[in-house]
């Protein structure tokens, strides 16, 4: 198995820049300095001042005469989000900004290097300053970041942040072709992709199993589970308005079993081309490759490039041209190999790489530009190549042998930037992305002909399976590609990323959460306090079998977790100190990541506690057999401890407790 437009490279003088400004403000200066407030990703150069802003019944948000044909829309988008997270809808008006009020500008701060760069000051009033429409965007991600995970409400302390990426082109991957996910999920993903300052959302709509793109001209090949051409300009432009662009895909000429199917004339009828059957899903029903030495295979391929480039206003069409079958398959296919020597190319692969370029002109005729996967030069010869100006989506390696031949990379790395929950859904398995390791290891190289990276979400033996459950495993993921691809080096600890993460919660409008109803619980994040100087204790702890001390339970590592004795039952109870009283309106409870069952929680109260000795119940319930987290709402309340008590598991035994994370939701 296995990304916007190209960037200019950065000189080397910036690239210094980049790496000087990322420097913490002088720690002589700390106590009379703000810190810089919580987001993800991290502001990359913060200057804290002293004092507050205060978001305020009388707030608006000012644009000037020049800019409000240009920023009009994003200023309208910004005040219902303000209103959705704050309770405050600021009016949008044109003139000079006053105290309490939030002024949009265009106008390239100094210092910043990029198109998406952006300058956000806090002082009198609040001020986001940027050269384009994108950078003002992302400004505004920080203001509601900034608000939301402020420890008082709507107050945000003054400083100026000046930032911009080290990538440009950053985002996700998701395969809508093996897994259809419903419209409303694929909105909420771009305003997720948008509030990371992500700008790419990769759609995969074609696989072995479906062709999910409504066609006009061959409806014979589309999926009963579809996108329609309205629905799909409709997603398009609401991406624009986040300032995501849709990168569409279509996997030719392998992954086309359902295509196959639906037009065997257009199939290899070669066996090992048509049925390679090996782990490939999917490559065991037939008509996996569609046959393209047929001059008809490629008008038809071709109607399909001018149909899907039609509906997407982005600069981009996805070809995909990965896991055809390799070079044995390819030399006992007859129709093939009669191909290849009545064109006289040395090699079977020839043939491939000479479909990639006729795919590449098709895209071009429709004023886009071509991307790929990686494959045509995997385990197999070529004596052509692809054309240079095709984005190769390198999967298969990291991205920099590739940009060294000359194509511009995206860099989608299988191990480290892969998320396939269906295949592995616990650390260690294949299609587990480990955001311990990624976070702290994976380069992340800023060079010339690297375009960007994105986090590749494959659904591979998915299809039943609900998508909450999927999403789950890209949550973390995704915003540490967003973190690291802004301007994060190599080397730190995830665990206080982790912390900042929690903090800022989802984009909004943030879902209701119902414990009971996993799809409720996408997007459901309002922000959760951090765990900073928190203290967990419990009824019972197995420290001598396992690690599973009380602590492990709020220590920002998903992948360790508090376990009962093994000699004590049910109930049990792991109680947290907040180190001071604190408003809170909910828990998250996140079930063992180690793939194990005992202790996995089912029937629970939540308590909430003054002193730590008397308790007070605020919930109750039954959490689900799942390995996904959980968030339990109830009415705001003061308290200083709180408690999740455990009744029953859904382990074999009926005896044990575990927890892998408890957090608090912050009440607004």
């Amino acid at each position: 198995m296995r990304r916007a437009a190209p960037v200019a490279p950065l000189s080397a003088a910036a690239l210094l820049a980049a790496a000087l400004s990322t420097t913490p403000v002088d720690a002589g200066a700390a106590e009379a300095r703000n810190p810089a407030p919580v987001t993800v990703p991290e502001i990359r150069n913060w200057q804290g001042s002293s004092g507050s802003w205060q978001l305020a019944a009388q707030s608006r948000i000012v644009l000037s005469p020049t800019d409000k044909a240009a920023l009009a829309e994003t200023a309208t988008m910004l005040a219902t989000e303000l209103h959705q997270q704050e309770g405050v809808r600021p009016p949008v008006v044109t003139g000079t900004p006053r105290t309490y009020d939030i002024a949009l500008t265009l106008s390239q701060p100094p210092g910043v290097n990029s198109k998406e760069g952006y300058q956000l000051s806090f002082d009198e009033t609040a001020t986001v300053r940027a050269g384009t429409r994108q950078g003002v965007l992302y400004g505004t991600r920080t203001l509601l970041q900034a608000l939301r995970t402020a420890a008082t409400p709507r107050t945000v302390v003054r400083g100026t942040a000046t930032d911009w990426p080290t990538q440009g082109s950053r985002g996700q991957m998701l395969d809508a072709g093996r897994k259809y996910y419903p419209v409303d999920y694929l909105r909420q993903q771009i305003r997720q992709t948008a509030w990371y300052k992500l700008n790419t959302f990769h759609l995969h709509l074609s696989d072995w199993n479906g062709y999910r793109i409504e066609s006009t001209k061959h409806p014979e090949i589309v999926s009963e589970q579809h996108y329609t051409k309205a629905e799909l300009r409709d997603l398009d432009a609401y991406a624009a308005r986040y300032g995501v662009t849709i990168v569409p895909e279509i996997d030719l000429p392998g992954h086309a079993a359902a295509i196959g199917k639906a037009r065997p004339d257009l199939a290899f009828a070669c066996e090992p081309m048509s049925r390679p059957d090996n782990n490939w899903e999917g490559s065991d029903q037939g008509h996996w490759t569609l046959d393209y030495t047929k001059p008809e295979t490629r008008a038809f391929a071709r109607d399909l490039v001018a149909e899907v480039a039609g509906i997407f206003s982005g600069p981009y069409v996805h070809v995909g041209t990965d896991e055809v079958p390799l070079t044995p398959a390819q030399q006992a296919c007859p129709e093939l190999v009669a191909y290849q020597k009545q064109k006289g190319y040395p090699h079977p692969g020839d043939v491939l790489v000479e479909f990639i370029n006729d795919l590449d002109a098709a895209v071009r005729a429709q004023g886009k530009t071509t991307q790929i996967w990686q494959w045509w030069d995997y385990e197999q010869q070529t004596s052509i190549d692809p054309d240079q100006r095709i984005v190769v989506n390198e999967w298969l390696s990291s991205p920099e042998g590739r940009a060294a031949q000359g194509y511009p990379v995206i860099g989608t790395q299988d191990g480290p930037l892969y998320v396939s929950p269906g295949l592995g859904s616990k650390p260690g398995s294949y299609g587990f992305f480990d955001v311990r390791t990624t976070y702290k290891d994976y380069p992340f190289t800023a060079q010339e002909g690297i375009l960007g990276y994105r986090v590749a979400r494959w659904s591979d033996r998915t299809q039943k399976l609900p998508v909450g459950w999927v999403d789950y495993f890209a949550r973390r993921p995704l915003a540490v590609v967003a973190d690291r691809t802004w301007a994060k080096p190599a080397g730190s600890d995830v665990r206080p990323f982790l912390n900042r993460y929690d903090q800022v919660g989802d984009a909004p409008p943030v879902a209701a959460a119902d414990p009971a109803d996993l799809g409720s619980q996408i997007g459901a994040n309002p922000g959760m306090l951090g765990q900073d100087g928190w203290t967990a204790t419990a009824s019972s702890a197995e420290t001598a079998a396992e690690p599973g001390a009380a602590g492990r339970a709020v220590d920002n590592d998903p992948y360790t977790h508090w376990h009962s004795a093994y000699s004590a039952t049910l109930p049990q109870q792991l109680s947290v100190d907040l180190g001071g009283t604190r408003r809170i309106a909910g828990v998250r409870y996140m079930p063992r990541q180690d793939g194990g069952v005992n202790g996995v929680v089912k029937g629970y109260e939540v308590l909430v506690s003054d002193d730590g000795t008397g308790w007070r119940k605020v919930a109750e319930g039954g959490f689900p057999a799942d390995r996904t987290e959980y968030v339990v709402p109830f009415k705001a309340v003061s308290a200083r401890h709180i408690a999740l008590r455990v009744l029953s598991e859904h382990g074999p035994e009926g005896r044990y407790a575990s927890v892998a994370e408890l957090d608090a939701v912050r009440a607004r």
